[in-house]
């Protein structure tokens, strides 16, 4: 399946399930519901430039905030609607996401997802779990501050990230999807499993993951 496609059928999933719990559906995210978050993949695909230019002073503030204010005032179903179509051809955003693997949307969707009552892990399919995958490599050396020696494996292999100062190692295994989230540092959700020695497990507790 070409990776447009993959792209294609993960956003029109993530549009259902905006439309399905609706905007103001909880995400795991504190202090953001569902419309906080299409909110943010809004303006990160079409207009990023708005969130900050609205908190300028004089007549440029306010064209930003006018501009999120109509964005706002728009039908649940046509900020859905918006979201749906994706960023332009020519949107940075658009190639870079293309490139990534297009972990932002895997995550975002799950944030949403995750966050309902009776929630359950879905299975990708194989050609989207690759997709994770490579979103994982790209992501984790960016995303983890860890003082030990990491592997994380999944069934598509497995990939290592050395610390300089490493004092021990770690192995963290799951699905693609899981892998992609605890790296996100989204521990409350990620169905991982993680096997280390003492040292390696107390330099977890104190580092860092998470864009």
């Amino acid at each position: 399946m070409p990776t447009d496609a993959i792209h294609h059928d993960e956003r029109e999933a993530f549009a259902r399930t905006f439309l399905l719990h609706g905007p103001e559906a909880p995400t795991i995210l504190p202090g953001w519901d569902a419309a906080d978050l299409l909110e943010h993949l809004l303006l990160r695909e079409g207009a990023p430039h708005l969130r900050a230019g609205s908190r300028l002073p004089g007549p440029l503030g306010a064209r930003a905030q006018r501009a999120l204010d109509a964005l706002r005032a728009k039908s649940w179903q046509d900020r859905v609607a918006r979201f749906q179509k994706g960023p332009g051809r020519l949107s940075p955003i658009g190639r870079i996401d293309a490139l990534s693997g297009q972990g932002e949307l895997l995550i975002h969707h799950e944030d949403l997802r995750r966050a309902q009552p009776g929630w359950e892990p879905r299975r990708l399919p194989a050609e989207a779990a690759a997709d994770a995958w490579r979103a994982v490599g790209l992501m984790a050396p960016l995303a983890m501050r860890v003082r030990a020696e990491v592997t994380l494996v999944s069934p598509l292999g497995g990939r290592r990230l050395r610390s300089r100062h490493a004092v021990g190692s770690l192995r963290v295994h799951g699905d693609p999807l899981e892998l992609l989230l605890w790296v996100s540092g989204r521990d409350e959700v990620a169905g991982v499993r993680i096997h280390g020695d003492r040292a390696a497990l107390q330099a977890l507790q104190e580092g860092r993951r998470g864009m």
